[in-house]
């Protein structure tokens, strides 16, 4: 027997063509009369209009149209990643300036006026918070900032606004500030004995300079420096009280240098 071939004997596709309708040899082919043209033709173009239906319909599945993108005025194409990049930054911006003109503020120390506690090139981070209250408070009538003797605080030197200062407050509106025999003595209502301010951030190998007498005035803060050495320190001993409205921030952090690091700069008294 021989072998089978694997192509025949496989069942094949039925291809016959139904030639029912064909015309038979030797017959003559009619001609198409007018109406059998104009509906073949309707035919035709009914089938063309199906395809290009169906063609449409395939292209919008597998390639769906880009969205059009948004015109500016100018004509150009609107970048959405740009824009919101440039509101974002303007809003940083806008956080930074705020927190810098009314909570925070980073100064370095120049000079040697607050030594042994404050020195040359200390970088420390000032509260506006007092400031910010007493600018609020004073459009309905506050006439005094609230602070503590005590306070460390950054200021504008009177006689020169451009040039900041850094001293302590030794005198609150109201106090009667007496310097004598190289002691500060407060007198008020809660102490009408006196307070003798026992100043242990001095430097005790010097003693303080000056002689004085006289009471705070509303709306400003008698100042010292913690340098206390001769010429140590430029401060309220020599061109007088301090306006409140000068006073930029209270010290509340140093954070260089690093082996230094302190929280607060307000001092407390003994029996204050």
């Amino acid at each position: 027997m021989e072998p089978s071939n694997d192509n025949t004997s496989q069942e094949q596709p039925d291809v016959r063509i139904d030639e029912t309708n064909l015309p038979k040899p030797g017959e003559a082919i009619k001609p198409q009369t007018e109406a059998e043209k104009a509906q073949a033709a309707a035919t035709a173009m009914q089938s063309n209009t199906t395809q290009q239906d169906y063609e449409k319909q395939l292209q919008s599945i597998t390639q769906p149209e880009a969205p059009e993108q948004e015109s500016t005025e100018d004509g150009g194409k609107k970048h959405p990643l740009f824009v919101e990049l440039l509101v974002w930054g303007a809003i940083t911006i806008g956080i930074v300036l705020f927190i810098q003109n009314f909570v925070f503020q980073a100064f370095y120390v120049s000079g040697s006026s607050m030594e042994p506690d404050y020195h040359n090139n200390d970088y420390l981070i000032i509260s506006k918070l007092p400031i910010t209250q007493f600018d609020i408070g004073h459009l309905f009538g506050q006439k005094n900032m609230n602070a503590h003797r005590g306070d460390v605080i950054v200021f504008r030197y009177p006689n020169a606004p451009d040039t900041f200062f850094i001293k302590r407050i030794i005198g609150l509106p109201g106090d009667r500030v007496v310097l004598k025999d190289g002691v500060y003595t407060i007198y008020n209502k809660d102490n009408p004995d006196g307070l003798i301010l026992k100043e242990s951030y001095v430097d005790p190998q010097y003693v303080t300079q000056g002689s004085i007498d006289e009471v705070v005035e509303q709306g400003k803060f008698f100042v010292s420096g913690d340098n206390r050495s001769p010429g140590g320190s430029f401060d309220s001993r020599e061109w007088g009280q301090l306006p409140q409205g000068n006073v930029t921030g209270f010290a509340v952090l140093r954070l260089l240098p690093v082996n230094t690091i302190k929280f607060g700069g307000s001092y407390k008294y003994e029996n204050q």
